[in-house]
């Protein structure tokens, strides 16, 4: 009941959200003409006029190259922050992932363009190093709040490690994976359309250049749209994963 409960609020609460962004869309598309900021009426309209050609690939390309990105930076994100908490290299790694987030995403897209040439490499190694810092960091973070009266507990009656393992570390993992989940899906979509700006002849950033190129901002804003749609639908799922299947892992709210 408290699951069905709690998803409903969640539901409620991105309805919410998209109601905002809508409303404050609407509000903008009425201070400007239509080709500098249509209205949602006017985009879902030219949008059931007709798509362009290969849409539904587009869009498959483009969630391939988001999830395979998101992908390779949670398993290094993850490794990364466990590894540094074991050895303590937090400030080592701070300083590391601090080096990598001053890194402008353009000059990254272009080398790894001039390295890999157009195709899906070029959007899905731009995904993994712009989203490896948060997620490395968000899990040397997230270990730090682990149980610490358990853990001095079980250091103290000379547990084996393995019991740490499995009561101490393992259960603090579990709100980190679900925090790097929402943060990094959110970030990637948001990575994806400058790798296909740069480095692809395929998928929803490329045509978003496109139709920036030719002003046609309906189809822009209906690829921002589609865009969004997707990541709240992924954090939709993703919640509701987590709050029926690992529920106990997190503090009650």
């Amino acid at each position: 009941m408290k699951n069905t409960l709690s998803f409903i609020s969640l539901l409620r609460n991105e309805v919410i959200g998209a109601g905002l962004i809508l409303l404050v869309w609407s509000l903008s598309a009425m201070a400007y003409p239509a080709y500098i900021i249509p209205s949602p009426v006017e985009v879902l309209k030219a949008a059931a006029a007709g798509l362009p050609q290969g849409f539904g690939q587009h869009v498959l390309i483009t969630l391939y190259r988001v999830m395979a990105g998101f992908a390779f930076s949670l398993i290094a994100g993850t490794l990364l922050g466990s590894l540094a908490f074991v050895q303590k290299w937090g400030g080592q790694l701070n300083a590391l992932m601090m080096a990598l987030q001053v890194l402008p995403g353009t000059v990254l897209g272009v080398i790894f363009l001039l390295v890999c040439g157009l195709g899906s490499a070029t959007p899905i190694l731009l995904i993994t190093l712009m989203v490896l810092p948060t997620l490395a960091l968000n899990t040397f973070n997230g270990l730090y709040a682990k149980n610490l009266l358990l853990e001095e507990y079980l250091v103290t009656i000379k547990s084996k490690k393995r019991l740490l393992l499995s009561t101490i570390y393992l259960p603090a993992l579990v709100p980190v994976l679900q925090s790097n989940l929402s943060l990094g899906v959110s970030l990637a979509v948001k990575v994806v359309v400058l790798g296909e700006f740069i480095g692809s002849q395929d998928g929803l950033g490329y045509l978003l250049n496109n139709a920036r190129i030719f002003l046609n901002m309906k189809e822009v804003f209906f690829y921002l749209l589609v865009l969004m749609i997707f990541t709240l639908i992924f954090q939709a799922v993703q919640w509701l994963f987590f709050s029926v299947f690992y529920r106990k892992y997190f503090y009650a709210g």
